[in-house]
């Protein structure tokens, strides 16, 4: 094993380039620096650096011990973070959920660590099944989910619920509404005139009904209104996105809307794909398309104006859940993180 002293003194030398430098900040001497890089290189058994005057130059070599060294100085680091499991608000802190749920919490999160310098938190976007399994294998302490998993190697914690919309453009294009027959009459209605609606039915309290407009309805009946729809969103075609098939299948079967429980998500035309949450809205902004996505992602979008989320008969949520090994107890300075995330999502 090489000396850890000796690659400490080498990632100094490396660093300021100068023997005098790394003495100083080593608390040494001169010749003490150059003692330690002797015993470095007889222990890699091949020369690190070649000395340049008062500088060094690193060898092909000297660059793979650096590039080591330093790696052995991070895992020493971290290893040293995660014994502090006990300290209420000093260590690492990682949460794994949807992107739609990091917009929500991170800025709580960072509230948090900015009131408490010495935590660290670290938030994981990732789906769910890659969140469950990081908890499952011990690789994730903390994660949020959709829907309460149904495993013996995880233990879950109802945190709220998350309102789900059929995000529409707010000016469906003529060209639209000249395919569908009936659109101006009973659905051009309700993307026009719907500044006075009342929201979306968001149920968790995200906000964004003040800043889009919901689909109100002018259609004489609600099968019709239904019948319209369908025709808009077969027509204007999907933005798809990493999680839309879910949403699809959750908002048509919750819904309330009869045509649209009959519709198959797998067959539905996309007009376009992207897995960066922060865009997905941009095309159906433009009139590109449409897509179902949790209505608090309104509140992070410039242009909610340019947007309408539908309006259906009934409100479609999902159940929101904390997950966690349930072998062991969370170290203590989650209990803060997972008080900030309650009182976000709850």
């Amino acid at each position: 094993m090489i000396n850890p002293t000796w690659l400490d003194t080498f990632i100094t030398l490396v660093e300021t380039g100068n023997f005098t430098r790394t003495a100083e900040q080593r608390f040494m001497t001169q010749p003490g620096v150059s003692q330690h890089l002797k015993k470095l290189e007889e222990a890699c058994q091949c020369e690190l650096v070649i000395r340049l005057g008062k500088g060094i130059q690193l060898t092909e070599q000297g660059q793979r011990v650096y590039h080591y060294a330093k790696e052995q100085q991070e895992k020493e680091q971290d290893f040293i973070a995660s014994l502090k499991f006990d300290a209420p608000f000093e260590g690492k802190c990682v949460v794994a959920c949807s992107g739609a749920i990091a917009q929500r919490i991170y800025p709580a999160l960072l509230a948090l660590q900015k009131q408490h310098s010495a935590l660290n938190v670290h938030v994981e976007v990732a789906p769910r099944r890659t969140i469950l399994s990081g908890i499952a294998n011990n690789t994730l302490e903390l994660g949020i989910v959709t829907n309460q998993p149904e495993s013996e190697d995880i233990h879950s914690e109802y945190l709220g619920e998350e309102a789900l919309g059929l995000i529409l453009p707010r000016s469906l294009p003529d060209a639209l509404t000249a395919q569908v027959p009936g659109l101006s009459e009973n659905a051009q209605g309700f993307i026009s005139s719907s500044g006075s609606g009342s929201g979306s039915g968001s149920g968790s309290g995200s906000g964004s009904v003040a800043k889009v407009a919901s689909v109100s309805g002018k259609a004489k009946s609600k099968t019709d209104d239904g019948r319209t729809i369908e025709a808009v969103i077969k027509h204007l075609g999907l933005i798809n996105h990493p999680d839309a098939m879910h949403y699809l299948q959750r908002y048509f079967n919750d819904c309330g809307e009869a045509e649209l429980a009959n519709v198959n998500p797998n067959k539905l035309t996309h007009t376009g794909y992207i897995n960066q949450l922060s865009q997905i809205l941009l095309p159906v902004s433009e009139g590109l398309g449409y897509t179902v996505l949790p209505t608090s992602t309104l509140d992070f979008v410039s242009f909610a104006d340019k947007l309408t989320v539908y309006k259906a008969k009934n409100e479609v949520t999902e159940p929101l859940y904390s997950v966690q090994t349930p072998h062991s107890a969370l170290p203590a300075r989650y209990q803060a993180v997972k008080q900030a995330i309650t009182q976000v999502l709850g």
